[in-house]
């Protein structure tokens, strides 16, 4: 595996600002990156340790000039002020190694291919909502320094890295820990230590030499994973289909069901599971939905558990 000159720089600033990098952990500098084990490492080593002053969130001073609407705007925010500053900027190390240039080239490329492939699903109307949203905050933000394509870029960026730290910490980026790919079978884990709040990522088993060092990104579908990150997993056990279904203008029981779906909080979509079997809210939907008298609305309750459901071809003719 090779380094350059640009890792080189990004492993010595995190040393020289407080964080700790095991010998035989590297960032592959391929284009696909990653984490890597160079040698063999032990299990329940420190991998890295990433400093309390550069784990980057709304609690950082560096993020206090910023008054913006949610976290993830202010991340952005954040990521574009200290790219226009170049190499002048404190963390130029790590800025230049996301490579955001490349991502702004990239990204409407296989935007656009990638909403080809999925218009008509729930997905393809995830991607025109966030679209549309991220035009209206380009606008709002009023970011004359950049481009739109360079604004999406680093939307993806802080969706695809950002780590959702535990109790009340807000929404963070982690240099050197957001290199890590996700594995459904990970072999290592981030924590805060409890007295320093320094993130460490942690080996869960023995590495070998060359082996991807991998996190759980979550229970997430290969919806969320394409959504989010730009990759899906060819036999994810947490996949599922979610297919978006609507009431019939003509239905008697039209307002009862609009009355019981909202007070039941469902979702108005169905959504099957890596086996082909409807959720439990899904289920529920479906008995409402199927309903054809007042008295089957009237005894539905959180209690019922369906014995029989309609797959969803049969509600949508």
């Amino acid at each position: 595996m090779s380094v350059n000159s640009d890792y080189l720089s990004f492993h010595n600033w995190i040393k020289t600002n407080g964080g700790q990098i095991h010998e035989n952990v590297k960032i592959d500098v391929k284009e696909e990156r990653g984490l890597f084990a160079t040698d063999t490492i032990e299990s329940y080593a420190a991998l890295v340790t990433v400093p309390r002053s550069l784990i980057v969130n709304n609690q950082h001073s560096d993020l206090s000039i910023f008054s913006t609407d949610t976290e993830r705007q202010g991340l952005m925010m954040f990521l574009i002020r200290e790219y226009m500053k170049g190499d002048a900027s404190f963390w130029f190390p790590w800025i230049k190694l996301l490579n955001i240039d490349k991502e702004a080239d990239e990204l409407l490329k296989i935007k656009m291919h990638l909403f080809d492939c999925v218009e008509h699903s729930t997905l393809g109307q995830a991607l025109t909502a966030r679209y549309q949203q991220l035009q209206e905050e380009y606008q709002q933000l009023n970011f004359s320094e950049t481009n739109f394509e360079l604004f999406c870029a680093v939307d993806h960026l802080v969706w695809s890295r950002v780590l959702d730290l535990p109790e009340s910490e807000p929404l963070s980026l982690v240099p050197f820990i957001d290199f890590a790919n996700h594995s459904l079978n990970a072999n290592a884990r981030w924590f805060l230590d409890d007295e320093t709040r320094n993130l460490i990522l942690r080996s869960e088993q023995i590495l070998k030499p060359d082996e991807e060092i991998t996190i759980n990104y979550g229970l997430k579908s290969n919806e969320e994973l394409l959504y989010l990150y730009g990759f899906t997993l060819s036999d994810n056990p947490n996949d599922r289909v979610t297919l978006p279904v609507s009431l019939l203008p003509d239905d008697v029981l039209l307002a009862d069901k609009l009355r019981l779906i909202q007070e039941l909080n469902l979702p108005p979509r169905l959504t099957l599971n890596f086996n082909g079997h409807l959720n439990e809210q899904s289920n529920r939907l479906v008995k409402i939905l199927s309903a054809q008298t007042h008295t089957t609305i009237d005894t539905e309750n959180e209690y019922y558990k369906p014995k029989t459901c309609l797959m969803p071809a049969q509600l949508l003719t």
